[in-house]
């Protein structure tokens, strides 16, 4: 949204346009966007969103902590089942359900936040949540391989049944779907801030308690503690939604902060593995802390490209960008050739989990690269890397349903 509010800046008719196809997104980009420029146009916009924001404040604010409220206590209830549960312990039930039940309570707080009372849209939502419930507690109560590679890859298929309730359905939206990312870096800052906060909070309580005679330690963590992390996130996207500038500031910051800590640790890396003459073949733990990389340099590629504006930096950003994608793909040359050795002993859940998910992703790095390049180095606009990026992820989704609903079965 904020190129193409630059582009359009002295377009009146466009501006509107825009304002009316995404106004949460025309909202937060244009101070950013018009930053430097003194028009007569801008001037307008500037008093009309500044009235536009702090109507849709005390709105949010007003409703907004019923619906929160609501949701929460759901929520937390959701979380005490292990208590009603007898057949299944509190370890075995949070390993199974806690993403579901988190999930749940973000996808219905953009239920009505974003108005999807259809029942055709509640029942499109509302169906895989249950489906993977139901799944997920008729596994074997033994966790064997296949069943903890499912539930690991279950917050992977919530996210995008959640997407598609922060877009409102409009997956094929390029601006919508991008704005999706952002939102989800801006999430994960401010639940991760609340969850500081509530970690001091808890610490600080326990120990007073503790000064008098009493231990509340255990009882204190299995249950405030457990619906603390069930009910943040919601809170966390009833914040963001009161207060949309709240981490502007922050996230970009993040994004330029670690890209190029991460690329110099990729580089240092690289050339540990080429003079340390160990053999990675016969080394789970590379190949699986290596898929954590390759999902790591992804996310941080995705998340920045979201947080780049137009001024020189930008570039240097992308250059370094690219500069990763090269320096992950020539590390994977050293992965690949330690599951392809690995693979002639035979295919488990995991080792077959590592190939298809580290080609995915390769796919994914070779597909955005040329066009990093362009970007980087030639001064191409970045709408391309978007929009590749953006396509892929239903990729994504039919991996996590393969290796959810499928590997069970297969193996």
């Amino acid at each position: 949204m904020k190129e193409q509010i630059i582009e359009n800046i002295g377009d009146p008719e466009m501006l509107e346009m825009l304002y009316r196809r995404d106004k949460p997104a025309f909202i937060r980009d244009f101070n950013e966007a018009t930053r430097g420029t003194d028009t007569d146009l801008v001037k307008f916009w500037q008093i009309r969103l500044t009235s536009a924001e702090g109507t849709g404040q005390h709105t949010a604010l007003k409703t907004g902590m019923v619906v929160v409220a609501v949701i929460s206590v759901i929520t937390a209830l959701l979380a005490r089942l292990p208590l009603v549960l007898k057949c299944m312990t509190p370890e075995d039930f949070y390993f199974r359900n806690l993403c579901i039940i988190i999930f749940a309570g973000l996808t219905s707080w953009f239920i009505i936040k974003n108005r999807l009372t259809g029942w055709k849209n509640i029942l499109f939502l509302a169906i895989p949540f249950m489906a993977l419930a139901i799944f997920m507690n008729l596994l074997p109560e033994k966790l064997t391989d296949t069943t903890k590679l499912a539930m690991i890859h279950a917050p992977l298929f919530m996210g995008f049944i959640f997407a598609q309730a922060c877009v409102s359905f409009d997956f094929r939206n390029t601006g919508k779907v991008s704005g999706f990312i952002r939102y989800c870096g801006e999430l994960a800052i401010m639940t991760g801030l609340l969850a500081i906060a509530g970690a001091i909070l808890s610490g600080m309580t326990i120990n007073l308690f503790e000064i008098i005679g009493m231990k509340i330690g255990p009882f204190y963590m299995e249950n405030v503690a457990i619906i603390g992390v069930t009910v943040l996130p919601v809170i966390a996207a009833w914040l963001i939604d009161i207060y949309p500038g709240i981490t502007d500031r922050i996230a970009p910051v993040i994004a330029r902060i670690f890209t190029p800590l991460v690329l110099l640790s990729a580089v240092i890396y690289l050339v540990a593995i080429s003079i340390s003459g160990i053999s990675l073949s016969g080394n789970r733990q590379f190949l699986m802390v290596f898929n954590i990389l390759l999902l790591g340099v992804m996310a941080i590629i995705v998340f920045s490209l979201s947080e780049l504006d137009k001024s020189d930096v930008r570039k240097l950003n992308v250059i370094m960008l690219f500069l990763l994608a090269v320096v992950t793909l020539m590390i994977d040359l050293f992965a690949l050739s330690a599951i392809i050795t690995r693979l002639s002993e035979g295919f488990t859940p995991n080792r077959t989990v590592i190939l298809v998910s580290n080609i995915l992703i390769l796919v994914n790095l070779l597909l955005v690269l040329p066009d990093l390049y362009l970007a980087g180095l030639r001064g191409k606009p970045l709408d391309r890397v978007e929009r590749i990026i953006n396509g892929y992820l239903p990729v994504y989704f039919i991996y996590s349903i393969v290796v959810i609903f499928l590997f069970p079965l297969i193996f």
